[in-house]
């Protein structure tokens, strides 16, 4: 299988991203910065690259990552591997998208059982608030 390019693949209010789609989430982590709000998300689905994805400006960002090389832990950003934690390995993806939320965005993981994953914005009526990453059912 060829490597898809590295780079971003979106950068807007609202996106539809349906690569995923009926693949199996092998991965997720989350770097959070010293106040433990997530950052940035990096998620790994079965026979694809590794992809990052995150919120600033009031936007969401979808990024094929590559591989995760280039990631450090240190004292402003912590890597957590939160793919047993939020009990998402080997969950089938239906969905994912953006889409807004007040003045931000909020990004969407379905899953076939219908449980998501959502990055949203704490205070979404407050242009770039701080962010939390949450599982619903």
């Amino acid at each position: 299988m060829a490597k898809e390019p590295r780079g971003r693949l979106y950068q807007e209010s609202e996106f539809v991203f349906d690569e995923f789609n009926g693949l199996k989430l092998e991965r997720i982590i989350v770097c959070q910065n010293a106040d433990s709000e997530p950052i940035l998300v990096y998620i790994k689905v079965e026979n694809r690259n590794w992809h990052q994805y995150f919120l600033d400006a009031g936007i969401g960002f979808w990024e094929n990552w590559d591989n995760l090389i280039d990631i450090d832990d240190n004292d402003e950003f912590k890597h957590i591997d939160s793919t047993d934690k939020l009990k998402l390995r080997g969950k089938r993806i239906s969905k994912i998208y953006c889409t807004k939320d007040y003045r931000n965005s909020r990004i969407v993981i379905e899953f076939l059982d219908k449980e998501k994953l959502i990055l949203k914005c704490i205070n979404p009526e407050i242009l770039d608030s701080e962010c939390e990453l949450i599982k619903v059912k």
